[in-house]
């Protein structure tokens, strides 16, 4: 997952073509770090969409312009619009809101 570090980077992530997936993270975050095993489940089931991770503490101006206030919240954008949010380690919510706006390949693996 690639990080973003200033607004610059969030606007060329955001604004590219398909699905991207932003995660509002900090290095102190202990439900960031719980839910970081089902955000790679996630990058390799919906393959297709992009996702980025930003640091709150380094890189405010993105959370500041996402109104982020708490770790984790997941952000989905596609084609540049903003998709819906989803605050809290809550690995079903961040599965449905990747779900409803993804039109990739999904691989399923039991493993």
């Amino acid at each position: 997952m690639d990080t973003l570090t200033d607004r610059k980077s969030y606007v060329k992530a955001t604004n590219a073509d398909g699905l991207c997936i932003l995660e509002a993270t900090a290095t102190w975050c202990s439900q960031c770090k719980a839910i970081a095993p089902f955000v790679d489940k996630m990058m390799e089931k919906y393959p297709d969409a992009r996702y980025y991770k930003y640091d709150t503490d380094t890189a405010d101006d993105i959370s500041q312009e996402l109104g982020a206030n708490q770790m984790p919240t997941f952000h989905a954008f596609k084609d540049g619009d903003l998709l819906g949010s989803v605050t809290g380690a809550k690995a079903a919510a961040l599965e449905n809101l990747i779900k409803e706006n993804y039109d990739g390949k999904v691989v399923d693996s039991t493993h």
